[in-house]
């Protein structure tokens, strides 16, 4: 039985050379960075193949292709139409003012005080101001809205007051 030895020099030069074509082909950059595939076309049979110009591939003598290159730019286009005009809104609201009832609770610490609008205005909100250990039972505009109305409880003789803020309704 003969056997034949392979040189380890050989072995070892074809197992570099494999690596050194992978590590090639590894790095080979298709598409290029801005997207673009470059090819080339044979004059002679038509046949297409892929370069990589970044690892100096050229076509030689072939035709040139490349392909998902971005086109040049078209011409602006024409304005459009101008858009219809909007509907005019309500008025807003004017002729803000504050008013205040300052009142004083009865001898069992009960009261009421409603602070009117001036005529034509309505309530947009309100409150109260209390002194001593008064408790607000209700707090809320009148039942027309022309005004604000607080009832309070607590101690007897105790001085508070309801204010309103008022506007004049769709302005003026």
């Amino acid at each position: 039985m003969n056997r034949e030895l392979v040189r380890p020099g050989v072995t070892c030069l074809v197992a570099l050379a494999a690596v050194l074509a992978g590590a090639t082909i590894a790095t080979a950059t298709i598409p290029a960075a801005d997207g673009t595939v470059h090819g080339c076309v044979k004059s002679s049979k038509g046949q297409l193949y892929v370069i990589d110009p970044s690892a100096g591939q050229t076509c030689g003598k072939d035709n040139v292709l490349d392909w998902s290159k971005p086109g040049d730019g078209g011409l602006e286009g024409l304005p459009g139409p101008k858009g219809v005009t909007g509907a005019q809104g309500t008025a807003g609201s004017s002729g803000y003012e504050t008013m205040r009832d300052q009142q004083t609770a009865d001898s069992s610490g009960n009261g009421s005080a409603e602070a009117d609008c001036s005529n034509g205005k309505v309530a947009v909100a309100g409150g109260y101001e209390l002194s001593s250990s008064l408790v607000p039972l209700h707090s809320a505009p009148t039942s027309d809205g022309s005004g604000w109305v607080v009832y309070v409880t607590g101690t007897p003789n105790a001085v508070f007051a309801a204010y309103a803020i008022c506007v004049t309704n769709g302005g003026s």
